[in-house]
């Protein structure tokens, strides 16, 4: 999408993108709960989900938390699409969580893709790519923390979320086909870098759902992501570990990992289902515990590791 000199938009100070080339790696569950972390930090924190895939792990769709804004729908990435094809600042559902703003996702983003080419060779050139930071622009001076989540499934898509943000994280799990993902990203990295978005870092990579005790695996993996994204990419040390059942479960609730970890103390337990008195689905885990620790580390290094490489 890119391939002449572009007017530049300085992004945000405080703009983080999370992205990868592959789906399936954990990159928008990370995204949310990055987000919620930030708002519950006390800072007014803007989450903009650039994928046309329908995820929900902070259950705006699903059980209509937030508040939707007067006048034109924004669910399933309405409100994204109509920002960018009517150059409109973006409308996002405001208080998901408290201080938690979110520009949602969802099928309609996919259609930017058309649009945003069509422009390409149109009159606004390359300098397309910079739509959704343009969009941003007027309402980013109201948050201090902005979060992309990036689509992993076309360049265009991940290219608006890399011209708009200062610095990527790049999820990544262990097998081969996640490491090979990881080389669109560095490619898209590269061109936005040079051509739009000159603010642009990879602040970090980290592996997410492995086994933390495999440290030969994790070192060969570590190996690929610098021989993919560059020697001096900062690898984080935090790995989430691979928790399926919680995980699903919180999703289908529309939590994050630590609100579900709340509701621990009064879960029905297994043999309240087997006398018929609760459903399989009333038992949490308590595998929960140790996923929203780990996420809460994550969290806490990802912000580190952004401030350091502001400095």
């Amino acid at each position: 999408m890119l391939s002449e000199e572009v007017e530049l938009v300085e992004p945000p100070k405080k703009s983080v993108v999370v992205g990868t080339g592959k789906g399936g790696v954990g990159k928008s569950t990370v995204g949310a709960h990055l987000a919620a972390h930030c708002a519950e930090q006390g800072e007014r924190t803007l989450l903009v989900c650039v994928t046309s895939q329908d995820d929900d792990d902070l259950g705006i769709k699903e059980f209509g938390r937030g508040v939707q804004p007067d006048g034109l729908p924004v669910m399933d990435g309405q409100g994204l699409y109509r920002s960018i094809s009517e150059r409109i600042p973006l409308v996002p559902v405001r208080d998901v969580r408290p201080n938690l703003d979110v520009v949602p996702g969802g099928v309609m983003v996919g259609e930017l893709v058309p649009l945003l080419m069509a422009r390409l060779m149109g009159h606004d050139g390359p300098g397309v790519v910079l739509s959704l930071a343009r969009a941003l622009q007027p309402i980013a001076p109201f948050y201090d923390r902005i979060v992309f989540d990036s689509a992993p499934e076309n360049d265009s898509l991940e290219q608006l979320a890399l011209a708009a943000g200062r610095h990527l994280f790049v999820p990544t799990r262990s097998d081969a086909s996640s490491i090979r993902g990881m080389g669109r990203i560095a490619r898209n990295f590269k061109v936005v870098r040079r051509q739009a978005n000159p603010w642009l870092r990879v602040a970090g990579a980290f592996l997410y759902a492995s086994n933390p005790t495999a440290v030969q695996l994790h070192a060969q993996v570590k190996e690929d992501i610098r021989a993919t994204l560059g020697d001096g990419t900062p690898i984080l040390s935090t790995i989430v570990g691979y928790r399926e059942k919680p995980a699903v479960n919180a999703r289908r609730k529309g939590l994050l990992f630590n609100e579900y970890a709340e509701l621990l103390p009064k879960s029905a337990k297994s043999y309240d289902v087997a006398a018929g008195r609760a459903r399989v689905e009333d038992v949490v885990p308590e595998a929960i515990v140790g996923l929203a620790a780990d996420m809460r580390q994550l969290n806490l290094e990802i912000l580190d590791y952004s401030k350091k490489a502001a400095e």
